[in-house]
């Protein structure tokens, strides 16, 4: 037997041999079309990754003037809550005294207004 032969026959494929002339079995890939288009969706993952950088770099500078604005603006919401709780509960005083000092015309009123009423408004009158 000739040792070169058998080295031969054993030895690991080189590297330009065609993956389906080493892997006896597998069909024949192109695999210049499969790099090509590996290599097309790297670039597109790269631009994506690109992309994504910029846009949380934006983020990054914009939150937290939003944040203070969205403070400033819950904390008007509050004081504007607190005012209308303020102004309805002097409604409702001005109602009660009203009914209490002048029960006819009260009753009268309260007659024309009857679908208007709230649940809330005469659950506060009884």
């Amino acid at each position: 037997m000739d040792s070169t032969s058998a080295s031969q026959r054993h030895s690991v494929p080189a590297a330009t041999t065609p993956l389906s002339v080493a892997v006896p079995g597998l069909p024949a890939l192109d695999l210049s079309k499969t790099l090509n288009l590996q290599k097309q969706q790297l670039e597109i993952y790269r631009e994506l990754l690109e992309t994504l950088a910029a846009s949380e770099q934006e983020s990054a500078t914009t939150f937290p003037e939003l944040s203070k604005s969205l403070v400033n603006h819950i904390g008007t919401l509050h004081k504007l809550k607190e005012d209308l709780q303020d102004i309805f509960t002097r409604i409702r005083a001005l109602k009660t005294h009203f009914r209490g000092q002048y029960p006819e015309v009260y009753d009268y009123v309260q007659s024309l207004h009857v679908g208007e009423l709230d649940d809330e408004d005469e659950s506060a009158l009884a």
